[in-house]
């Protein structure tokens, strides 16, 4: 009985990291709908350590990343996957040990922030902001600087609060569906 148990865990962990990669190659080939795909294949990551642990979280989210970097032809879109992962991951682990409401968005507010501050870094070290700023409505919201950050931080915190509620609805929805039944 329990190896039958274990081959069945293997088979459903398979087919939810094949799914995530299939939304990871999406978001590359639909570019209007990448960040949502990306999102969605992130949430597939807290179905999976909801299911087994945050130990088997992180390997599924390190496998994904592999196998989607391998495929998908947008490479970057996999470090995206990879962030929203880390949140949906660290949201989960909070669910599970069952932290208080604003303990648990302390924390993930910080978790998100240190995600963000990584992720502009890393787009100034690598690609430069110059790129992001040298058409249309950003390029003329730059030459305001006051207005330009109060701009992006409403955008980013925005952002925050729509992904968390997204996970949050697509959990409570879905996340029982989706689970594999022992």
């Amino acid at each position: 009985m329990q190896l039958h148990l274990k081959s069945q865990e293997a088979a459903w962990g398979g087919i939810m990291m094949a799914l995530a990669v299939i939304l990871i190659v999406l978001s590359g080939v639909i570019e209007q709908s990448s960040l949502f795909l990306l999102a969605l294949a992130s949430f597939i990551t807290g179905l999976f350590q909801r299911q087994f642990s945050a130990r088997a979280g992180a390997a599924f989210i390190a496998g994904t990343f592999l196998a989607g970097f391998f495929l998908a032809p947008q490479k970057l879109y996999c470090f995206t996957f990879a962030g929203f992962s880390v949140y949906v991951a660290v949201a989960e682990y909070l669910r599970g040990r069952k932290v208080s409401g604003t303990a648990s968005i302390l924390v993930k507010g910080i978790c998100y922030h240190i995600l963000l501050a990584a992720a502009l870094i890393s787009v100034n070290y690598f690609i430069g902001f110059d790129i992001l700023f040298s058409d249309g409505w950003v390029q003329k919201l730059s030459k305001i600087p006051l207005l330009f950050v109060i701009t992006a931080v409403i955008a980013a915190e925005a952002l925050w609060i729509i992904f968390d509620k997204a996970y949050a609805f697509f959990q409570s929805k879905y996340g029982e569906r989706l689970i594999m039944k022992r």
